[in-house]
């Protein structure tokens, strides 16, 4: 493998590598920190979550056999809201229903332990190229009407002026903008978004009409029966 090819695909990157064995986790992050932006490690998916909301990591590199929580779980709890984050797991054994699920999860590999460099490198190199892909379109979601949704910067832009929305309005614009294709129920919405408490129909309804009252009507669009699904252009 060529490095200085790898190199150039991680280096604007930020990781989030997650491994309960000390002594493993240092010399992988000794050898991957001068390949990315920035790296951050955590020992158990608890504190990874916490490292993941503050950083908001490219990619993750996650052990499955952490302590409490384990990696599955973890990487689940991930893509119910960033699909476009970059998930690499590691394990020490090979197990059938992990395989499948890793397929649902859309990683981009599974690898068996123990990591090498080679092995290691070339996962992060197609987890780039996959988030390059994208991202190709320069980060802006078209919104319908005129709004649009920069991807880098987080934020709502009508007419180059910032669309200011309240934390709730923003988790749901940004799930429906990480499923595009898809019509949600209101039960994926409640389970997504108010991951501590629960909520009514009626709640999730206003928070959508006021994200629409925000921008235009048409932007969560009303799927009969069935629940909602983002602008999509004609």
């Amino acid at each position: 493998m060529k490095h200085h090819s790898c190199f150039a695909k991680l280096k604007n990157l930020h990781l989030l590598y997650v491994e309960d064995d000390t002594q493993v986790r240092h010399q992988i992050s000794e050898f991957l920190e001068r390949y990315f932006a920035s790296m951050q490690e955590a020992s158990s998916a608890e504190e990874a979550m916490k490292y993941f909301k503050e950083k908001k990591p490219d990619i993750v590199l996650l052990d499955i056999n952490l302590p409490g929580k384990n990696g599955l779980t973890f990487a689940s709890e991930i893509r119910k809201n960033h699909g476009d984050t970059r998930i690499i797991i590691s394990t020490a054994y090979t197990d059938k229903d992990f395989l499948l699920l890793a397929v649902e999860l859309e990683l981009t590999r599974y690898l068996v332990k123990p990591l090498t460099g080679t092995k290691l490198l070339e996962a992060l190199e197609k987890a780039a190229d996959e988030y390059a892909l994208i991202f190709r379109n320069d980060y802006i979601v078209d919104l319908g009407e005129g709004f649009s949704y920069n991807q880098e910067e987080k934020v709502v832009m009508y007419n180059k002026e910032e669309v200011i929305l309240r934390r709730k309005e923003m988790q749901i614009l940004e799930f429906f903008i990480g499923h595009p294709n898809k019509t949600v129920d209101y039960a994926t919405l409640e389970y997504a978004i108010w991951t501590d408490s629960s909520t009514s129909r009626d709640a999730i309804r206003a928070q959508i009409r006021n994200l629409r009252k925000k921008t235009h009507p048409k932007i969560i669009e009303n799927i009969n029966a069935i629940g909602y699904r983002l602008y999509r252009k004609e």
